[in-house]
């Protein structure tokens, strides 16, 4: 660690997960350095945080973003560390993090955290396309399997009920809350609404990552995750759904019993985790109740009652560069959802015609990867008008 203090990059800081590890940080500044700050686009958000970490560096990936940021405070000039990549690798060059947090949405996350891996940095990884797309690239970084810090709250409570017990785990098992249409009979989800999408039960997310909820495909992101971070062949990866969201994770032993780890549905759990590794101070926002756990569900996950789940494990068997084609049309289509574009089933109809197009290439380089997602998103585009926006 750098000094007596862990120097920390958040990239996507002023997203939910960013905004909260930046709460984190300021709350203990004798233990965090924050020396840089990233996000794509909210200017005025990130001048918020940079009060509050002086010594901070910043990036933005949108140019006209970082102008308005200079434009509302000239004195911030000094402190940029350049636009798009170029402020991404002088952020993680100048000085080298201890930790960094990536935390951005998207295939936008995956070049950072390769980035980041190279340069021999642990990463608290919080963007599922790193994996999901990139995972033949990481996999080919020396020792980055190690240097990987689950901040997802299944897989960070999948590797506390492994902890110990790895040798003896034949099975894990992901929890899934069944998202807020949870319960909606089939003919009704055509017509679900933007509100009634973001309408989470239990979590409070991005709204990508909510509307990927609905449709259990973050789920199925989530397995090839689990898949990626621990070796587990799909086959010994399980889903059950449990409405409370209060159980994260199973792991079944080859004795027969069962390990769960139980938490508040809070990602400042998982943050915590990452960036105190590897200890772990008191949790300061509250603990379980032995009366929230009166009333935990569970229901089994039907195959083939989820279709965009279906998608997602269809592209991971597939492999190669189908995961990004897969993540591009849902980016794709989950956009052209919320603005009102297309309806709701219509985001798996995008996906699975994506998939259906496309011929799975090897996807070892990150500019592989990006032209897989590039080409369904023109694929899209050419299409369907809706795709783009007007």
């Amino acid at each position: 660690m750098g000094g007596t203090r862990t120097r920390i990059v958040i990239f996507g800081s002023t997203g939910s997960i960013g905004r909260a590890a930046a709460e984190i940080a300021a709350a203990d500044p004798g233990r965090f350095e924050v020396t840089g700050l990233c996000a794509g686009r909210n200017a005025q958000e990130l001048r918020a945080q940079l009060s509050s970490f002086p010594v901070a560096r910043w990036s933005l990936r949108d140019e006209t973003a970082a102008r308005e940021l200079e434009g509302l405070d000239g004195g911030l000039a000094r402190r940029s560390a350049g636009v798009g990549m170029d402020g991404i690798a002088a952020l993680l060059a100048d000085p080298v993090p201890d930790l960094v947090i990536n935390a951005l949405v998207g295939i936008a996350g995956l070049e950072p955290t390769v980035r980041a891996l190279e340069a021999g940095c642990p990463v608290a990884l919080a963007n599922k396309e790193s994996l999901v797309a990139g995972g033949d690239i990481i996999e080919r970084i020396p020792g980055a399997s190690g240097r990987i810090l689950p901040v997802d709250s299944e897989h960070f409570s999948l590797a506390r009920c492994m902890s110990g017990h790895r040798g003896e785990t034949e099975r894990i098992v992901l929890t899934a809350s069944g998202g807020p249409l949870r319960g909606r009979a089939p003919e009704d989800l055509a017509r679900a609404s933007v509100a009634e999408v973001l309408d989470h039960p239990t979590w409070r997310m991005g709204r990508k990552v909510t509307v990927d909820s609905a449709l259990l495909l973050n789920k199925g992101l989530e397995v090839i995750e689990a898949h990626r971070l621990f070796g587990f062949p799909y086959e010994a990866i399980d889903v059950v759904i449990h409405p409370q969201s209060l159980v994260h994770g199973f792991v079944r032993l080859r004795d027969g019993s069962m390990l769960a780890h139980l938490g508040p549905a809070d990602m400042r759990l998982p943050l915590m985790s990452a960036m105190y590794h590897p200890e772990m101070p008191e949790f300061p926002w509250g603990s379980l109740t032995f009366e929230e756990l009166a009333s935990l569900e569970f229901h089994p996950f039907v195959p083939g009652q989820y279709p965009a789940f279906e998608l997602a494990m269809a592209a991971a068997r597939a492999g190669g560069t189908a995961p990004a084609v897969l993540n591009a049309a849902d980016e794709t289509a989950v956009e052209a959802f919320l603005a009102g574009r297309i309806g709701f089933l219509t985001i798996i109809d995008w996906i699975e015609e994506a998939l259906e197009a496309h011929d799975a290439r090897d996807a070892v380089t990150v500019e592989a990867v990006h032209a897989a997602d590039r080409w369904a998103r023109e694929l899209l585009a050419g299409r369907h008008p809706e795709a783009t926006t007007p």
